[in-house]
């Protein structure tokens, strides 16, 4: 699940402009940071959103703080933060390919991202007269992980393998390392829920994931299995 929060000093900057159908004929794409980075969810939604490529989100930070009350836990989420920056996706979509992701993301507010907050890694890519869309979520107020809301390993497995898979393809050597870096909130209230926690073969890069997760938090092999 995609989530995107934009948040400026506790409030929602893009109330008034929620879910804006694109003009037709316009050129559209759909920034993704979170499950959307990863090439099987991504494509659950659209089949045709295989063309994505690396992009920077300038003056945003990532974090966990968007909960779940109905299934208990905390998602990804992203909030205004001037000089900080997240890496993430972005790739094109049709105006009824964003309307059948709006009711996936139908918790969410799709909001446009401002030019100028964009960054191509070095790349010179033409904005003028496209749009490039997040999902931000709707609360005022961003929730960080606790007892009853934790992180949960399968949407940190979603998350970090669509990371190296774009790390793979692009060669960019630190961007699953990136993806980490650049998201706060981390936080022991993490459990794993792998299928086959104990014995994980059949997660997509369980051991770089596992790897780059432990250098990085010395309490993730200590993490509740449930």
């Amino acid at each position: 699940m995609l989530l995107f929060v934009l948040i400026f000093l506790n409030t929602n900057v893009f109330a008034d402009t929620c879910n804006q159908i694109p003009k037709k004929g316009s050129k559209n794409f759909i920034i993704g940071y979170g499950s959307l980075m990863e090439k099987e969810s991504r494509t659950r939604t659209n089949k045709n959103a295989k063309n994505v490529k690396p992009i920077l989100i300038k003056n945003f930070q990532r974090e966990w703080g968007q909960r779940s009350t109905r299934y208990k836990i905390t998602f990804l989420t992203i909030s205004k933060k001037v000089g900080s920056s997240v890496n993430a996706v972005y790739y094109p979509l049709s105006v009824e390919g964003i309307l059948k992701l709006d009711k996936r993301e139908r918790g969410y507010c799709r909001s446009k991202v401002k030019a100028e907050e964009l960054d191509f890694f070095n790349k010179k890519v033409q904005t003028k007269n496209k749009n490039f869309w997040v999902y931000a979520a709707k609360k005022d107020n961003i929730l960080n992980p606790d007892e009853k809301h934790p992180i949960v390993q399968s949407y940190v497995d979603i998350f970090l393998n669509g990371c190296f898979q774009i790390q793979d393809k692009f060669k960019i050597n630190n961007f699953a390392n990136l993806c980490v870096k650049t998201t706060k909130g981390w936080s022991s209230k993490w459990v794993n829920d792998r299928v086959h926690a104990r014995r994980p073969f059949l997660i997509s890069n369980f051991y770089r994931i596992d790897s780059l997760l432990s250098k990085n938090f010395s309490y993730y092999f200590d993490n509740k299995i449930e």
